[in-house]
């Protein structure tokens, strides 16, 4: 596909369905959101995006930017950045929410031309953040899923890293969500939504932190997030039923790593 340009611009709630089918897309080949599609509540990521991408853009601490193309007005990809310790105000001028302070919405970037063969699967990187600003997509709490037994483990790992990484008085900030459409995936629409974040840390000198799927944390790496902590999740544990045989494997999920991982902000 030609190379062209791209923008990074505020995302709206007429944004939101492809958006939501953007986070679809793009983890369809993760083990762990395939898992979860067998529970007793089948795990629909673009139906849960769908509920929660509205929320996230009228939170007033969170901003959320989109990837768009400039020759079809295509979104190609979407990130939200939560902050914490920052004002409302901060907030909105920074997500340029008064026009007199959106300088980012008309900065233009190439995309490159071809697919780096040598790039790791960036841009599949995380499903709605639980705690302060994400639900769990999956709201039976029964014991006898194994899916919500998966759930709340993993939600309680979070709200520790949570309480361990942002505590009371804590000014920082994190990635709650970043997904790009499979197509564009590896031609720099994931870096160029990061760094617009990134950018943003360095400018108010705070610490930005994302909770990382299993393939995407080499993405952040090249970001200068350094893993903190990690969780190692045996999926056969809670696995409603056996991978299906299309999906290859010796009939097992195996292990599944997600990563906590912190980035110190750069000195201007």
């Amino acid at each position: 596909m030609a190379a062209g340009l791209f923008s990074i611009q505020s995302a709206t709630v007429a944004d939101v369905p492809a958006m939501a089918r953007i986070s679809g897309d793009s983890f369809v080949e993760d083990r762990h959101t395939q898992m979860k599609g067998f529970g007793k509540v089948p795990y629909d990521l673009e139906n849960v995006f769908s509920s929660e991408l509205p929320r996230f853009i009228d939170s007033p601490r969170l901003v959320v930017r989109k990837a768009v193309r400039e020759d079809t007005g295509e979104i190609m990809g979407w990130v939200a950045w939560g902050f914490r310790g920052f004002t409302p105000e901060e907030v909105a001028g920074i997500g340029g929410r008064n026009p007199e302070t959106d300088t980012e919405k008309d900065t233009k970037t190439q995309m490159s031309a071809e697919r780096d063969s040598n790039a790791s699967k960036e841009e599949t990187t995380s499903e709605p953040m639980s705690g302060e600003d994400s639900t769990s997509g999956n709201d039976d709490a029964s014991g006898d899923d194994p899916i919500s037994r998966l759930e709340a483990m993993t939600d309680a790992d979070m709200k520790q890293w949570m309480e361990k990484l942002m505590p009371d008085g804590t000014r920082c900030m994190y990635v709650v969500s970043l997904a790009v459409a499979p197509k564009w995936q590896s031609r720099g629409v994931g870096s160029a939504l990061m760094r617009w974040g990134t950018a943003q840390a360095d400018a108010a000198g705070v610490f930005a932190w994302v909770h990382s799927s299993e393939d995407a944390w080499q993405m952040y790496s090249k970001h200068a997030f350094e893993v903190v902590g990690t969780l190692d999740v045996d999926l056969d544990e809670y696995a409603p039923v056996p991978p299906p045989v299309e999906l290859g494997g010796d009939g097992k999920w195996g292990h599944y790593v997600f990563r906590y991982m912190k980035r110190l902000p750069k000195a201007g």
